[in-house]
């Protein structure tokens, strides 16, 4: 608590937006196991209130799907997804944080559209192109920017691994993000993202050098 705290004070002083990536490892809304069900909603309520304690303004979660799933099993979970989140939408909203939904093992982006559109006011888009690159069966940006976005997570990879490399040392095309500089963009980069800012900085520069 003592450690929360600090973080907190040091991150009211700071004065930026603050986005909060709510838990994620081995949860899973829609697990066949009930006790992990009941784990997967408490910690996101838990993660949303501590969210709110550091004064986020918005917290990413991903939709839970094991690695490897068809398109069809995807789809099929999209309604009982849309309903499992109900009680973490609705908790978000009188929070007053932005709930954004992230494509992580996702295969296609189809499966997304109709979580999204369930709580079409309460729940945003999360574009994580490194994820559509070496998790999903669409690697291209555009059938998951076509979901319009409204936060970005950003790194780079091998095209096999999520590496959370910095942009410019791996294969990604990031040419695509020009037209959506506007958006928050959170570096998920695992050393100095020094490269990374200094990429972001060229390729929003206006005279493109």
């Amino acid at each position: 608590d003592a450690l929360f705290t600090a973080l907190a004070r040091s991150l009211e002083e700071f004065g930026k937006p603050l986005s909060v990536h709510l838990p994620f490892w081995n949860l899973d809304l829609l697990s066949p196991d009930p006790e992990v069900r009941t784990l997967s909603l408490r910690r996101l309520l838990f993660g949303l209130e501590r969210a709110a304690d550091l004064g986020a303004d918005r917290a990413v979660l991903h939709s839970g799907i094991p690695h490897g799933r068809t398109p069809e099993e995807a789809l099929a979970r999209a309604e009982p997804l849309a309903e499992a989140l109900g009680p973490v939408v609705r908790r978000a909203r009188v929070l007053g944080v932005r709930l954004l939904l992230e494509n992580s093992h996702d295969p296609v982006p189809a499966a997304l559209r109709p979580v999204l559109e369930a709580h079409r006011e309460a729940l945003g888009f999360c574009f994580d192109a490194a994820h559509a690159r070496v998790f999903s069966l669409l690697p291209d940006p555009d059938p998951w920017l076509a979901l319009g976005p409204e936060h970005l997570h950003l790194n780079d990879n091998d095209g096999r691994f999520d590496r959370h490399w910095n942009l410019g040392q791996g294969v990604m095309d990031h040419s695509w993000l020009s037209a959506f500089r506007h958006l928050p963009l959170v570096l998920e980069v695992r050393e100095d993202p020094a490269p990374s800012l200094a990429f972001l900085e060229g390729l929003f520069r206006p005279d493109g050098a």
